[in-house]
């Protein structure tokens, strides 16, 4: 469909692509992943025809209809949801118009009317016409929208909601080429979940720059990656490329050090014998030798890799924070009652649901910013908690640096210290000097991580961590929560971010708290079911988790029940055996024996309610 042949594309003074070559196939999947600023979205333009290559040939298929959804695709439209969505229906609209002419046309009496509404007719079922209300239903009700919804004006609905209106539009449209950028961005757990299955179904040729790893795994069949002005195609999901990629750097960094090595003693010796008339013949042989050594090209990226690594959380007690019995909520949004919940020091929750349910609020109940209307908030020992709220990144001063930031942030550190942690996150040199105002938004995100890299503490809740950030840096933000030993909560809609690091979950949903102990997929499914907008929770609490800790407690309190019961079995044994033996040793006294009788009778009793109860409780454990 489309084809690069050693295209280079410079903003700039930046080289984006450089030469630059590779073939879109009709009907491929191809996701584009790269660092901030590597040119993904570039490479959009360039397919759309947006922008033009400053070198090479950019050759497009003739007839190939095609849309673009850019991250600032907003709806501005008045008119109702349903008629903005059905006019990116233009196959299925133009044939509509043809066929009420055709009826208009026999309502006339006009001759051969018939045959031409028979062929209208025909043609409209062929192309799915009649189903045309039920798909915009189906990609409405997808995303998130409420039946009643589709007959408001589009004006009536924020911008993260005609960001959704104007995707529906785009995937409704009738195309055979489909660009999408970030479509993820003001999505929801369960619009995201969808918004996959659909594309992998949806025909055509797909085209697609997301951070979201989890939806590009599930509709790439192909991943291209912008890389050092490189750009790199490999038929596979990003997943796969990304280890693919780890174990070949790994083989060629390998190599380039033989390579090195073998360079190096050849040198030497031609530098040693090249003068020797005994040794000439060699000499040029190791010249030879070293003429044909070849070295695998390293290729040098925008920015080095992130690396995150956070401090050691100061000792604290077991359980850092719990929840017990807890009413909270703002007045204008969902309230909670009877809330039962504890993070304990070394476990990782995922907190899910649907925008509007509640999970924000929820967050800082447990953080202590939202008072309670009733019940108790339990701080453990010495906890120290730390924040990273969604908004953090947009409220950053817009005239300071980096740098400027963490100073305020953190005065007890050092430039030296700042920079790191900076540089760490791939903000190095001249951007710690860059103003908040001209980063873009990933960039504004690893400023508001670095500060993690300084600032110990024992409990980290984080907002939608993921926001903005590509993927390497989002890789090295799961590799340092997955090492970290502390307690987590993350809030968040990235489904790979939960897989990856979470060991339990919360799920907030249809007015409940679900509160579980484990993550599986049928619960991330679950919870991924599309739901109202208009979710509003009641109260209603499910405590999976607080149910499971009190019967974990139940179990060990009844095993050590157990345990004593069977030292009173043995004691109660060990009296029956030695008051035989008296009673034998005793069979010529009748007052003694008729005595040790009695204590044998009552000893009998013992055992056996002894028995009795430690079979029950057995029963109970098992």
């Amino acid at each position: 469909m489309i084809r690069l042949d050693d295209v280079t594309v410079r903003l700039g003074p930046r080289i984006v692509l450089d030469g630059a070559s590779w073939a879109l196939r009709e009907g491929a999947r191809v996701g584009i992943v790269g660092r901030n600023g590597a040119g993904k979205t570039t490479l959009l333009r360039l397919l759309a025809g947006d922008i033009s290559a400053e070198s090479g040939q950019v050759h497009r298929r003739g007839g190939v209809r095609m849309a673009w959804l850019h991250q600032q695709a907003v709806t501005v439209d008045d008119r109702p949801v349903v008629e903005a969505v059905r006019e990116g229906m233009t196959g299925l609209l133009a044939l509509e118009a043809t066929l009420r002419r055709a009826e208009a046309a026999v309502a006339g009496g006009e001759p051969d009317a018939s045959e031409a509404l028979d062929t209208a007719l025909e043609a409209f079922r062929h192309a799915g016409g009649f189903q045309m209300d039920e798909r915009i239903g189906e990609v409405l009700h997808g995303l998130g929208f409420a039946p009643e919804d589709a007959t408001r004006s589009c004006t009536a609905f924020s911008g993260g909601w005609r960001m959704r209106i104007a995707l529906a539009r785009f995937l409704l449209a009738d195309v055979d080429l489909r660009l999408l950028d970030e479509p993820t961005n003001h999505l929801d757990w369960p619009a995201r979940t969808w918004l996959a299955g659909y594309l992998a179904q949806v025909p055509g040729t797909l085209v697609v720059v997301s951070h979201d790893r989890w939806l590009l795994d599930r509709i790439a069949s192909e991943t291209v990656e912008i890389r050092g002005g490189r750009l790199t195609a490999f038929r596979g999901t990003p997943s796969v490329w990304m280890a693919e990629r780890a174990q070949r750097e790994a083989r060629d960094d390998a190599t380039r050090s033989r390579v090195d090595a073998e360079a190096a003693r050849l040198e030497a010796f031609i530098d040693r014998f090249g003068a020797s008339a005994t040794k000439a013949a060699a000499a040029r042989n190791a010249q030879k030798r070293l003429d044909r050594l070849e070295r695998p090209d390293e290729v040098v990226p925008d920015m080095p890799d992130p690396r995150l690594v956070l401090p050691d959380p100061p000792p604290s007690s077991t359980e850092l924070v719990t929840l017990r019995g807890a009413a909270f909520g703002h007045p204008d949004g969902p309230t909670w009652s009877r809330v039962d919940w504890t993070v304990a020091r070394g476990e990782r929750w995922a907190v899910i649901g649907p925008n509007g349910a509640g999970k924000s609020t929820l967050l800082h109940a447990l953080l202590g910013r939202l008072p309670l209307s009733a019940g108790r908030r339990l701080l453990g020992r010495d906890v120290i908690a730390a924040l990273h709220a969604q908004d953090l990144a947009a409220a950053l001063p817009a005239d300071a640096s980096g740098l400027d930031v963490l100073r305020a942030a953190c005065p007890a550190h050092g430039d030296t210290r700042l920079r790191a942690a900076l540089g760490a996150l791939g903000l190095a040199g001249e951007a710690h000097h860059q103003r908040i105002g001209v980063l873009s938004g990933g960039q504004k995100a690893r400023v508001v991580l670095a500060r993690f890299l300084l600032e110990p503490a024992n409990l980290l809740l984080l907002d939608e961590p993921t926001n903005h950030l590509d993927v390497p840096t989002a890789e090295a933000l799961a590799a340092g929560l997955e090492a970290w030993p502390g307690g987590l909560v993350v809030v968040t809609h990235d489904r790979w971010l939960v897989e990856r690091i979470a060991t339990r979950l919360v799920v907030v949903r249809d007015g409940a708290i679900e509160v579980r102990d484990r993550v599986t997929p049928a619960l991330l499914d679950l919870a991924a079911q599309p739901g109202s907008r208009r979710d509003t929770p009641s109260g209603a609490v499910l405590s999976e988790a607080a149910d499971a800790r009190d019967a974990q407690k139940e179990r060990r309190r009844m095993a050590r029940q157990l345990e004593r019961l069977h030292a009173t079995l043995d004691a109660l044994s060990a009296e029956i055996a030695a008051l035989d033996e008296a009673m034998f040793a005793q069979a010529a006294d009748p007052a003694a024996a008729a005595r040790l009788a009695a204590e044998r009778d009552a000893a009998e009793a013992k055992l056996e309610s002894a028995f009795e109860e430690a079979a029950s409780l057995e029963a109970a454990l098992s």
